[in-house]
């Protein structure tokens, strides 16, 4: 293991480097451990005092010298684990705001893969969803090739139904990505394009992963009502 993977779990490069060094050498004093990471010994004690709040690092005092030790790494979870809990807080009064401030009709604009990620949640969060496109090149599924296993795999768990129209050289390749789900497929000439749009919910979606990802959203009943119509127009003339 590097210290730099601990950085991606939220210790700053000193504070990693410092467990490091005192895990692989333990009941080394603050002046052996700046000694050895090549830093200032007033500046170790406040990286040390960091971890000790963290859990990370305890002491003993021998001859009124602190020599210090790592404490059970599994204490970085209940780091995570407080940091989650505070964040769900957060997350769970923002959606409050959001809900209060909600209009009944809105227009939502996303881009770039992050666009598409927040999209297909909202997608998995219906019941049934109706796909007019897909004809084209495929390059959602590309750009979310590491997600859409998972996302596939909450379609089928929830049972979500719906009805994809795209083109016939396409078929196959999304019947094998849909099997065992509530998901009908049929083609219809003529759509070549990589722009699709989808209705779920009282929305309309209309997206393309070409070149940069962009998702329009419009939630609106009318306006969902009448795609859906249309939708199931065409899809009598499917093949």
């Amino acid at each position: 293991m590097k210290v730099e993977e601990l950085t991606n779990i939220g210790l700053t490069k000193n504070q990693a480097a410092t467990y490091f060094e005192i895990l692989k050498h333990p009941g080394e004093s603050a002046g052996k451990i700046a000694k050895n990471l090549s830093i200032d010994r007033s500046f170790t004690y406040g990286i040390i005092n960091s971890l000790i709040d963290k859990g990370l690092v305890s002491y003993i005092t021998k001859d009124n010298a602190r020599l210090y030790y790592a404490s059970d790494p599994e204490n970085l979870l209940k780091d995570f684990e407080e940091k989650k809990s505070k964040i769900k807080e957060i997350v769970y009064e923002l959606k409050n705001i959001k809900d209060k401030s909600k209009t009944e009709n809105s227009v939502l604009v996303y881009e770039g893969k992050a666009g598409l990620k927040a999209f297909v949640k909202d997608i998995l969060e219906s019941d049934n969803i109706l796909t007019f496109g897909g004809g084209g090149s495929l390059n959602l599924f590309e750009t979310l090739k590491y997600e859409y296993p998972y996302y596939l795999k909450k379609i089928k768990e929830k049972r979500i139904k719906g009805k994809l129209l795209t083109s016939p050289k396409n078929k196959q390749i999304l019947e094998k990505m849909y099997a065992k789900s509530k998901v009908k497929i049929e083609t219809f000439e003529g759509l070549e394009s990589g722009v699709s749009f989808s209705i779920f919910k009282n929305k309309l979606s209309i997206y393309s992963a070409e070149e940069k990802p962009l998702v329009i959203i419009i939630e609106n009943e009318d306006i969902s009502k009448a795609f859906k119509n249309y939708f199931n127009l065409v899809w009598n003339f499917a093949k």
